[in-house]
């Protein structure tokens, strides 16, 4: 006899699996005639994502590596945050020391690369969860009033800001120049190269070896968040150094300080180095005050390391040892002279080490270590090149000698990202409230007044090496030299604002009047910060409702055309020399730029080469095609017309270059007023 309650629970199921079905047919049609977002949208997020793992795995990786050694170095760091933050800056510079070596050997390719990695993750299997747990101990900001909560709700909305604009497509003009060509070059090649005459390629390439490494695993888009990491362990530091040194207020202030720079977040999200050298500066202060603290040989081996790394970010990085040898000699003048120098040794030897790597590899593809400067014989480059490069007696000296000593506040006050004018937005407490230091030098504790001057003395240095530059020469008034200082400068302003707060009198109350300068500017920031954000309009790229192309072009104008549609269309033999334009990243051919803006300078002046003679030079080199950039040739003008920059580019030039495009050139594409491709007559 047939069972009535199955009968019923076939026709259920039956009945159920119609609607499903149904309903899955309506939603699919519907979705099919109405997609959702195109495949654009899920090739762009799914290129971000591989992105963040990317650069969160090798800092991951990183961090195990500076762990390990810090264990082998018998290195113990109460506080959790402050051992991350140093076994990750340790183990990211050992990190490119390691990708180095893979173009010593002629492996920069992605197998070789994965191969790395997989090693390390081997080699530093022991410390796998080591970072997650110290990540569970770290103590996190705690607002303890409405001003630091401003101060941690600025922070958080800018930092973000930075994280978005991070994951765009690259647009940074020295990018484009050199930070992401030489790991072009290297991975073209598959080893160090030096292929154009490109000096920044001679800079030391710690920076540039994370980003060639980002480059073979992903892509180009990892090589920004490697200094968007830097400057968050940079912050992180420099608000640790602040608060061992002299206490959790203090620690705030100088968080806001650092924040309170613009170009800070700005240079995060870009594929540079100068976050990076202010994070291992900023690390040399932290280890010689924790070694004066602890006595601890390890920490010297540590000073050593930053120092190396230091080094291996930019030349700029040379006072930084002179300080910290005469810091260390102040420190143990008790302990005698042969201590002294096996201090010394251990420092300098561990420190020598590690820019080791960049000394040979520019010995090695150019034959001058310190590549371009002090050799005039080293690859494609001469006496004129360097006195080009340097434009000696065009400096603050020699034109404006009591500018000099309002350098700092013009950089303060009027510095601007993006101009020729200090080409940084700095902010107004960075190096302005160092000013109102000795108005409270005498409310320091002793233990204090010592810390200080240790940042004192490093700032102060490279201070006067800045100076000497700016009166040198024009080519150095540029405040982002000063920005290696900056996290010290950041602690030491941040401890004057602090004091300030504290000083009390009847008939004023400063610490209310400090605070509320403080706070509005830390809103009329945060207002910028949002304005700039929504002008760019990044959101669109990231997650791939705008094209790249259309965003690059958004940003910097019709050069994106000209390379894509002119430069990028030429048969692929076809070789491109760049008259007064730098940037050749994008580019599908070869392309020889102007990266100091001298190349047609050096023909006519110091070769003394008239039209035919440049076309027999270039046609002799393999060039093909020329193009023109008429913006940065209208640069050379009004220098030479200012006497800006000392620039002597004059009619004689002018007239040699038209009888090459008249006589010698034709044109294969033109953008007016912009630039101008030509290809050699027949």
């Amino acid at each position: 006899m047939e069972n009535p309650d199955s009968g019923r629970s076939l026709k259920r199921l039956l009945a159920g699996l119609t609607a499903f079905l149904w309903l899955g047919l309506l939603a699919g049609g519907y979705f099919w005639a109405h997609k959702p977002f195109a495949m654009g949208v899920v090739t762009a997020v799914v290129q971000t994502a591989l992105n963040i793992t990317a650069w969160l795995a090798l800092t991951w990786l990183a961090t195990c590596l500076g762990l390990a050694t810090l264990a082998r170095l018998r290195l113990t760091i109460a506080d959790a945050a402050a051992q991350l933050v140093i076994a990750a800056g340790t183990g990211l510079g050992l990190l490119a020391i390691l990708v180095s070596l893979l173009g010593f050997v002629g492996l920069f390719q992605a197998w070789a690369a994965w191969v790395l990695v997989v090693l390390l993750a081997g080699a530093t299997l022991t410390q796998w969860r080591r970072p997650f747990s110290l990540l569970r101990q770290v103590h996190w900001p705690h607002p303890q009033s409405n001003f630091q909560w401003l101060i941690l709700i600025y922070g958080v909305v800018s930092l973000f800001f930075t994280f978005i604009m991070t994951l765009t497509p690259v647009v940074a003009w020295d990018s484009l120049t050199y930070h992401l060509v030489g790991p072009k070059f290297y991975i073209e090649a598959g080893r160090f190269v030096h292929p154009v005459n490109i000096p920044q390629l001679g800079f030391p390439l710690l920076g540039q070896m994370h980003f060639t490494l980002g480059m073979l695993l992903v892509g180009d888009g990892v090589a920004p968040l490697f200094h968007f990491g830097y400057g968050l362990l940079t912050l992180a530091l420099t608000a640790l150094l602040a608060r061992e040194a002299f206490g959790r207020e203090v620690a705030w202030l100088t968080a806001l300080v650092l924040l309170s720079v613009p170009t800070f977040f700005t240079l995060m999200s870009w594929p540079y180095v100068d976050v990076a050298l202010m994070f291992y500066t900023t690390a040399v202060a932290y280890a010689f005050y924790r070694w004066q603290q602890e006595k601890h040989t390890g920490w010297l081996v540590v000073l050593g390391m930053m120092i190396g790394f230091s080094g291996g970010l930019k030349y700029t990085a040379v006072a930084t040892p002179i300080v910290i040898a005469l810091s260390l000699v102040w420190v143990s003048r008790r302990d005698g002279w042969l201590v002294i120098v096996k201090r010394l040794l251990l420092i300098g030897g561990v420190a020598l080490l590690l820019v080791t790597p960049w000394l040979l590899e520019n010995y090695v593809t150019t034959g001058n270590p310190v590549y371009p400067f002090f050799f005039a014989n080293g690859l494609y480059w001469d006496e004129w090149w360097a006195w080009w490069y340097d434009l000696p007696g065009t400096g603050l000296a020699y034109t404006a000698p009591w500018r000099l000593l309002t350098a700092p506040l013009e950089a303060t006050i009027a510095g601007t990202e993006g101009s020729d004018f200090y080409e940084a937005t700095i902010g107004p407490f960075i190096l302005g409230a160092l000013v109102l230091l000795p108005l409270v030098w005498s409310q320091l504790a002793r233990r204090e007044k010592e810390a200080a001057a240790l940042l004192l003395l490093l700032v102060a240095i490279n201070y006067l090496l800045w100076l000497n530059g700016l009166a040198r020469t024009a080519l150095l008034l540029r405040a982002r030299f000063l920005f290696l200082i900056f996290g010290v400068t950041a602690v030491l302003s941040g401890l004057t604002l602090a004091k300030l707060r504290q000083l009390k009198h009847p008939a004023l109350d400063i610490g209310w009047l400090t605070q509320t300068v403080l706070s509005l500017t830390v809103v009329l920031l945060l207002v910028n910060q949002t304005l700039t954000f929504l002008q760019t309009n990044p959101l669109p790229v990231v997650v791939g409702l705008e094209e790249k192309e259309r965003y690059v072009q958004r940003q910097i104008g019709v050069y994106d055309v000209v390379i894509r549609e002119g430069v990028n269309q030429l048969p692929p033999e076809a070789s491109v020399v760049m008259l007064w334009e730098t940037r050749t990243y994008a580019c599908a051919v070869t392309c020889h730029p102007d990266p100091i803006l001298g190349r047609w300078l050096h023909l006519t002046q110091h070769l003394g080469y008239d039209a035919a003679q440049i076309r027999q030079q270039w046609q002799a080199e393999g060039i093909t095609h020329v193009l023109v950039y008429e913006g940065g040739l209208q640069f050379l003008l009004d220098a030479a017309a200012s006497n800006a920059i000392g620039a002597s580019i004059g009619a004689e030039d002018l007239a040699t270059l038209t009888e090459l495009m008249t006589e010698e050139l034709q044109i294969v594409a033109q953008w007016p007023e912009a630039y101008t491709l030509y290809a050699w007559r027949p």
